[in-house]
């Protein structure tokens, strides 16, 4: 497993056997399953850092949390939401966590599990959430219509931390709001760039719309013939890849842009058409490689599809319509039997209110050891017995003692010369005034 660049991540709404798992697209081989997490919501299923894997349960308040290298929910911790959730995204990091209940979103840390925040600005329930690639903002959609784009800093930064409550929080403003949509959003894509690039939605108004996130403007917006239930772009954002409701998956190139910003797509003659699935697209994604396309359809199937030849490489069959989806990096915390987690989880609070009397104790485990010396060689790597170091350290302090008692014997000897020299100096200064003296009464008896 250790040559396996990325593995395929996928649930159903069949829950029988497991809720998640893991295959290898190569083979169709399943590497790893995930138990007791009942049905998993649609677009929830995440990874939480390296080191876990997070889906909200599609018909109760709740979310599980797998550790990677274990079928089994991570015991001794419920993660309890305040409502059912319809959308729910992990920051790169894993350090924050978002959820869409209702029309709401809502901001946790996920150290301390401190809700930071209530999101209030849709006006019906919130279907989408994604954060860009750095982490520092994410993208909700609704069924209103409306995409928001939000600053995970300005969100998350309170001036009155202490004062914040359940009525006055959620008072922030979006970065960028679009209206363009005129009927509830299906799915939505961000480029790896992140602000500096491009964010394409979806809808079952037949539109996908292209827009870019520097600026805030809308660069396409690409009318169909038939409602849109999914997308994503290529490895270099090229192409987009769009889901149908009829099943169909359009490829649209974005390297010949028109002259119009509206543009109405004839999928028979300017599309080239990938047709096997029979139901609703739900996912889509593209390999690391830029080769293979992804698509999870209500039809129970998981197809990969070669992109230049538009031919189904794979079929894997699954117990009931594909909710979650997704191609990622392999992760080797999956095959380990132990492994120390590096990302902390707490219980999630459900409400602002805190009485300001109680605080919150957060333990956190650090690595003490830091690689920024590089090692010894093994060559003088000696390992020094406790008879040799006791000898050694007899050694140096009998060196120490004659040092110093060397150093004694010569601060005595100056001390004495030194007093001896001013004893000397003494009696030539008292009798200087007394020649003086006995040289006056010469010269007056001379003088008489």
């Amino acid at each position: 497993m250790a040559t396996l660049l990325e593995v395929l991540v996928t649930s159903d709404s069949n829950n029988t056997l497991w809720t998640n798992a893991v295959w290898d697209p190569h083979t169709g081989t399943c590497l790893m399953t995930y138990k007791g997490g009942g049905t998993a919501e649609n677009k929830t299923l995440t990874f939480v850092g390296n080191d876990y894997l997070a889906a909200v349960e599609k018909t109760k308040p709740v979310l599980h949390v797998w550790p990677a290298n274990s079928y089994q929910t991570v015991q001794g911790m419920r993660f309890i939401l305040p409502g059912k959730a319809t959308a729910f995204a992990v920051s790169r990091d894993g350090s924050f966590i978002v959820a869409g209940i209702e029309e709401k979103i809502y901001l946790w840390q996920t150290a301390s599990g401190n809700l930071l925040t209530i999101l209030s600005k849709h006006y019906q329930r919130v279907v989408m959430l994604k954060f860009t690639p750095d982490g520092r903002y994410f993208v909700s959609a609704s069924e209103d219509g409306i995409v928001m784009v939000w600053s995970l800093a300005t969100v998350s930064a309170h001036p009155e931390v202490d004062l914040v409550s359940q009525t006055s929080a959620g008072q922030h403003d979006p970065v960028y709001i679009f209206s363009n949509h005129t009927l509830p959003i299906t799915d939505l894509c961000i480029s790896k760039t992140g602000m500096h690039g491009r964010l394409c939605t979806v809808s079952t108004d037949r539109t996908c719309k292209i827009y870019d996130l520097s600026s805030g403007e809308l660069l396409l917006n690409l009318v169909f013939d038939i409602p849109l239930s999914a997308i994503t772009m290529d490895v270099l954002e090229l192409n987009i890849f769009v889901g149908t409701t009829d099943g169909k998956i359009h490829q649209f190139s974005l390297t010949n842009p028109p002259r119009n910003r509206n543009v109405l797509v004839n999928t028979d003659v300017s599309c080239p058409t990938f047709t096997s699935h029979t139901k609703v697209v739900t996912c889509l994604s593209v390999s690391l490689d830029g080769e293979t396309l992804m698509s999870g359809s209500n039809d129970e199937q998981v197809i990969l599809w070669h992109i230049p030849s538009k031919q189904p490489v794979r079929i894997i069959r699954h117990k009931g319509p594909i909710t979650n989806a997704f191609f990622t990096v392999n992760y080797p915390a999956i095959y380990k039997q132990e492994f120390t987690p590096s990302i902390i989880l707490h219980t999630l609070e459900r409400t602002l209110e805190k009485d300001a009397e109680e605080f919150t104790e957060l333990e956190v485990l650090m690595k003490n050891k830091i690689s920024f010396w590089p090692e010894p060689r093994e060559e003088f790597e000696e390992i020094v017995t406790s008879k040799e170091a006791e000898n050694e350290f007899k050694l140096k302090e009998e060196g120490l003692q004659a040092e110093l008692s060397r150093l004694k014997a010569i601060n005595s000897n100056l001390y004495a010369m030194a007093i001896q020299k001013s004893l000397d100096a003494i009696p030539l200064v008292a009798n200087t005034p007394n020649k003086k003296k006995k040289k006056k009464k010469n010269k007056e008896k001379a003088t008489e």
